[in-house]
């Protein structure tokens, strides 16, 4: 008996049942209905768990049949979003991964400059300081993988192009080794290390743009242990993040060795960034030297750097300082030092404010008459959330000369548009006297 008959014969059954005739008959009669209607519900009961049986293996089927075409080297990929809110992508058996990240940094400056060589003391305006995509993951277990894309900040035809950023691969020998192959940061001072999305301020400081070594194509092997980080880079030298072979900026020789010490803690992560706000505390030590000798350069150039950051609840406190000594084809020699301290207080769950102060002494050995430069810089950061931030802080500069002596910086100057500050003048002319810059900047993670 099939299912729609059984159904219809229950129907019928059940208006029997209740017909007036029924009613009358006798009490075997009624018996026998029922026996019958108790068969018929067991019969449809075992029609309906046959039939979600085969729906069941059919789709199976299916899906096999669907697996086979697909190849018999294919593998299950899945996606989703981690509890950090990143996008990921990842086999079955996790031996390939690949997480989507992205960053935009957009910013009002308010800007002025006094005795400026300009016509105008003052300049405001907008800028996309940061726009990135980046994929990154592993391969085969051991094989990772980092690819960044970024946009130039710059004005004019180059503003807003496309360029790569981080470019590389690294390998996992053990659980203590690893290797770094392509383009990536020097490992030098510890605020260019920690990433632009976690900084306190708006950008980095003066100091550490100044010294900093930024990106070089290179080779780094590191070492860790559970309170040990170290870094050894053999590279092209400063600033000379893809360069071709042979090309001009690249150097005979370059190594950057850094290494970090987690005095108390027990948790690396609250080594990338400075932020107060820590269950317990945490101290850190680091230090870092660079060698490198260039065909443009009569002799070598040589920078240090030494830093500390404790965090102890609320309150978080780093502390750096800077040396660089190099010499000139025109036989001068430049011994510059910097330092700067910085302090951050969480004063909400999801507000902290700030203080900067900073101090570089560019030793005008070319005789421009330029003065030790310093700084401070106060600002407030409100965190929406872990993927939304909004800060704003003000930089005055009140001592010294706002220029660096001539490209005698590693880095070419600690002014830079990038930190929303000027060291020519807003007419093209040097500028000599006090800096501020109002920076407002609102942050987007994915």
């Amino acid at each position: 008996m099939n299912l729609i008959s059984s159904k219809t014969l229950l129907t019928a059954a059940l208006c029997l049942g209740t017909s007036p005739f029924v009613a009358q008959a006798q009490s075997g009669d009624v018996e026998a209905l029922r026996a019958e209607l108790k068969a018929l519900r067991t019969e449809v009961a075992e029609l309906r768990a046959k039939q979600e049986s085969d729906q069941k293996k059919t789709y199976e089927e299916v899906y096999k049949d669907a697996q086979e075409r697909a190849g018999a080297g294919s593998t299950q990929m899945l996606a989703g979003i981690s509890d950090k809110g990143k996008i990921f992508f990842r086999s079955a058996d996790d031996s390939f991964t690949a997480n989507l990240s992205g960053q935009i940094q957009f910013r009002y400056i308010w800007n002025s400059l006094s005795n400026s060589a300009g016509a105008r003391d003052d300049l405001s305006g907008f800028q996309m300081r940061r726009a990135k995509l980046g994929i990154s993951g592993k391969m085969y277990k051991d094989w990772g993988y980092k690819f960044v894309l970024a946009t130039n900040r710059g004005t004019g035809p180059g503003g807003g192009n496309t360029f790569s950023e981080d470019v590389y691969i690294t390998y996992k020998f053990d659980d203590n080794w690893s290797l770094l192959a392509g383009t990536n940061k020097l490992p030098f001072a510890r605020q260019e290390i920690i990433s632009s999305t976690r900084q306190v301020g708006v950008d980095r400081g003066l100091v550490t743009e100044f010294f900093t070594l930024n990106r070089s194509d290179q080779f780094a092997v590191n070492y860790k242990t559970d309170d040990i980080r170290a870094t050894l880079a053999l590279s092209d030298g400063a600033n000379a993040d893809f360069t071709g072979f042979g090309a001009a900026g690249s150097n005979d020789l370059a190594v950057t060795g850094r290494a970090d010490w987690m005095a108390i803690g027990d948790d690396w992560d609250n080594s990338k960034h400075e932020f107060g706000g820590v269950d317990s505390d945490a101290l850190f030590f680091g230090g870092a030297v660079h060698y490198e000798t260039s065909p443009v350069t009569s002799g070598p150039v040589v920078a240090w750097t030494g830093d500390v950051l404790y965090k102890t609840g609320d309150l978080g406190l780093t502390a750096a300082v800077f040396g660089h000594h190099s010499e000139t084809g025109a036989g001068v020699d430049y011994d510059q030092f910097g330092v700067y301290t910085q302090g951050d207080y969480k004063i909400t769950s999801n507000k902290d404010i700030f203080a900067r102060w900073e101090y570089i002494d560019d030793d005008d050995a070319a005789g421009t008459g330029a003065d030790p430069l310093q700084a401070v810089t106060v600002g407030l950061n409100h965190h929406f959330n872990k993927h939304l931030k909004l800060t704003t802080d003000v930089i005055w500069i009140y001592d010294g000369d706002n220029q660096s002596t001539g490209g005698s910086s590693i880095n070419g100057g600690e002014l830079s548009s990038g930190l929303g500050l000027s060291s020519t003048g807003f007419g093209g002319g040097s500028g000599h006297g006090d800096q501020v810059a109002f920076r407002l900047q609102l942050q987007l993670l994915f």
